[in-house]
Order: structure tokens, then C-alpha cells, then sequence
């Protein structure tokens, strides 16, 4: 069965921790915002509204990413910029790109072992 939810309830629990902020900015009671955190349906909701959220935040990330590494470019080839700054650039730049290139060979293993499993 699709239940409804209001928009101000599930805002609230994606906004708030605690119960009693929930409570402040819905105006229910401590027992329907106990009913609403024990409703499997609604933690799917919500869940669903989460995956959304940081989906948007890693998109917007990613369209950054090619400027932020065009910005340490320059600063690494910038002879005017400190020895050190530009140090920094290039440290920033390596850790990333391994990090990048560790999370790439992880998903790419994950593929491989779930193709394994079919």
C-alpha cells in the first residue's frame, strides 16, 4: 500500500536529528513522530529522498571537478606562486588522483566478481 506522506514531515526528519526539533518544526506529538521512525514505509521514503539529495551534491562535485583541477594546474605551473603553495598544489593533486584511481580498480573489481556471480 503507497501511503502519502505530508512534505513538512519527511523535510523535517531529513533536516533534524532530534525528536524534539522534528517536533518544533511539525507541531506533532513525541508518539506520531515514534509511528512515523518505525514506519518502514516511510524510512524507504526517506531513504529515497537521501539517495536523491547527495545524487544532486555529487553531481554538482563532479561538474566542479574539472575546474578545481585546471585551478591547481595553474597554480603548479605558475613560477610566480611559492615554491611551497605550489608543493601543496601537487600533493593535493597526486592524493586525489590516487584516491580516484583506487576507487576506480575497487568498482571495477566489484564488476568483475558480480559478473563472476551471475
Amino acid at each position: 500500500m503507497n501511503k502519502s506522506y505530508p512534505e513538512k514531515v519527511i523535510n523535517a526528519f531529513l533536516k533534524y536529528d532530534k525528536i524534539t526539533d522534528i517536533m518544533k518544526d511539525t507541531g506533532l506529538s513525541r508518539g506520531t513522530i515514534d509511528k512515523y521512525r518505525k514506519d518502514e514505509e516511510f524510512q524507504k521514503v526517506l531513504f529515497e529522498r537521501k539517495e536523491l539529495f547527495v545524487a544532486a551534491a555529487v553531481s554538482k562535485m563532479q561538474t566542479a571537478l574539472s575546474k578545481g583541477v585546471d585551478v591547481l594546474k595553474r597554480i603548479i605551473e605558475n613560477e610566480a606562486v611559492s615554491p611551497q603553495v605550489r608543493v601543496n598544489a601537487i600533493s593535493v593533486l597526486f592524493a586525489q588522483c590516487k584516491a580516484w584511481t583506487t576507487e576506480l580498480d575497487l568498482l571495477k573489481r566489484i564488476e568483475a566478481l558480480e559478473k563472476d556471480m551471475e
